[in-house]
């Protein structure tokens, strides 16, 4: 019961996060939105500033850990890594999409944007935990490129940690880029992704 009203809290406080802002947000907009009684959230917040600091950490920077998008073992080619890459990009979206039925894409994604920027400013550990979340996505495509050296698939005179952050920041360029419109376009991610593979592979 106490893990279903948690996620039940951190869902409803979420998305008025994202609607509202965090200013904009007030206790009894979250007793409404999430059917808890005061009591109930403050048994998992001391505040709503903390509420809003652990639900940060819940659905942005545990969802955004190249970890909980994609499994490292589910692949055998740089070209599946970035397969499976946009496959866990698509799925983390499609999870925002859910919390913000009645809301555009283009909304949602700015809304997103909008609040990670909020949260930035109140927080410092949120600015240390994306580093280290775009650290191990680094870290990870570097793996990869290494993998894909050893198997002859990509030529062994590029420089490994400049490739791996080319392929980060399409990520994240078009992540910025699209939230001004309909969102990020995934077919768009993987068709850049596909074109800088074709320029180090052999």
């Amino acid at each position: 019961m106490r893990k279903s009203n948690k996620e039940t809290l951190y869902k409803a406080a979420f998305r008025l996060f994202l609607v509202k802002q965090f200013e904009g947000v007030s206790l009894s907009d979250i007793e409404n939105e999430s059917g808890l009684t005061r009591g109930a959230i403050f048994y998992y917040a001391k505040d709503k500033k903390d509420l809003f600091h652990d639900i940060i950490k819940h659905f942005v920077i545990d969802r955004q850990n190249i970890s909980a998008k994609v499994n490292s073992s589910d692949y055998t080619s740089v070209r599946d890594y970035i397969n499976l890459y946009i496959k866990g990009v698509r799925e983390t979206m499609d999870s925002l999409y859910e919390l913000l039925p009645d809301m555009s894409r283009d909304n949602a994604s700015r809304a997103y944007v909008s609040t990670i920027l909020e949260a930035s400013t109140f927080f410092p550990d949120v600015n240390t935990w994306y580093r280290h979340n775009v650290n191990n996505d680094i870290s990870m495509w570097v793996s990869v490129l290494h993998k894909g050296v050893e198997n002859g698939e990509i030529r062994e005179d590029i420089d490994f940690l400049n490739s791996a952050k080319q392929f980060v920041c399409i990520y994240y360029g078009l992540t910025l880029m699209n939230s001004f419109s309909d969102g990020l376009n995934t077919n768009q991610l993987l068709e850049q992704m596909l074109n800088f593979y074709d320029f180090i592979k052999k």
